[in-house]
């Protein structure tokens, strides 16, 4: 995938993750800010860290073991999050949660292409 589908599909995902946790929690647009950038940032970043030189670039980076690990990271952050309801300052995590998300749905994506992720 280039990069304008995994922006586009992290983008879908974060509105869709936003929209859920403004429905929860009524999160200020500053934060909503932060989060868009940190998932465009999350969206892009294995494809940085593992330029796509060929159809064999993906390591450790674009693996099945970054996929589970963002995932856990991701749920533990936005669990986290979910406890700004009654504590404002946990918002960070919110963040936080948006760059894994972003990692995440990018490793998603690319998991459906013909070569998949390595172990």
């Amino acid at each position: 995938m280039n990069k304008e589908q995994h922006l586009f599909i992290g983008i879908i995902a974060f509105v869709i993750y936003t929209w859920i946790f403004y429905f929860i929690i009524k999160i200020s647009t500053d934060v909503i800010f932060f989060g868009f950038v940190c998932v465009i940032i999350g969206s892009i970043i294995p494809d940085i860290l593992e330029p796509p030189r060929n159809w064999m670039h993906r390591g450790i980076g674009h693996s099945k073991r970054a996929l589970k690990f963002s995932a856990k990271i991701f749920v533990i952050t936005a669990l986290i999050s979910l406890i700004s309801i009654i504590f404002r300052e946990f918002l960070i995590f919110y963040i936080i949660s948006c760059l894994f998300l972003g990692y995440l749905v990018h490793l998603l994506a690319d998991s459906t292409t013909e070569v998949g992720l390595p172990d």
